[in-house]
């Protein structure tokens, strides 16, 4: 593929973020599974609010086009508190020292072009700079394509969490990488 440019979102990015994760969802649902299929989520106040607290990312390629995208922050996740399972490193929301991986999703023209790969670079480049001791994601259980490139970018299964958001399927498996 040719070059992919990855940078901070910014507010006028907002519609082709959402049209990125609109394709992401309508890919999931393909899989005949339940994630981002039950109400709105993830929405335009989602990106925004990833937009407004630098927490989103886009990948582009030389023309500008959108080819994915991806949510990374520093700031914890309380709903990853409480784990069936043990977290390599032992740090909880109130202090912090992960870096959390959300809402990603490709453009479907750009499926398998190496896109989500590089987004997982720049996620874990960002996340060493800042002095992070892991990242964390988590995804369905049945979401097979993301557990397998988590476990190709070196993320492993520690437990499962469950969703605090309104989800008729909220069990979500949990993983890590140590940085």
């Amino acid at each position: 593929m040719a070059d992919i440019a990855i940078r901070r979102a910014h507010e006028g990015d907002i519609p082709s973020v959402e049209h990125v994760l609109r394709e992401g969802k309508a890919a999931i649902a393909e899989l005949g599974i339940s994630q981002w299929q039950h109400g709105t989520y993830p929405n335009h106040e989602d990106v925004a609010r990833d937009v407004a607290q630098g927490h989103c990312y886009l990948a582009e390629d030389e023309t500008g086009a959108a080819l994915g995208t991806i949510a990374l922050s520093f700031d914890g996740d309380p709903t990853y508190d409480a784990i069936d399972g043990a977290w390599f490193t032992q740090t909880t929301s109130a202090n912090a020292r992960y870096a959390t991986i959300h809402r990603t999703a490709v453009n479907r023209a750009a499926a398998r072009r190496g896109v989500m790969s590089a987004l997982f670079a720049e996620a874990e480049r960002l996340s060493r700079a800042a002095g992070c001791e892991s990242m964390r994601a988590d995804t369905h259980p049945g979401n097979t394509p993301m557990r397998g490139l988590l476990e190709r970018k070196g993320f492993t299964a520690c437990g499962t969490i469950l969703l605090t958001r309104d989800d008729p399927d909220p069990i979500r498996v949990a993983y890590e990488k140590v940085l």
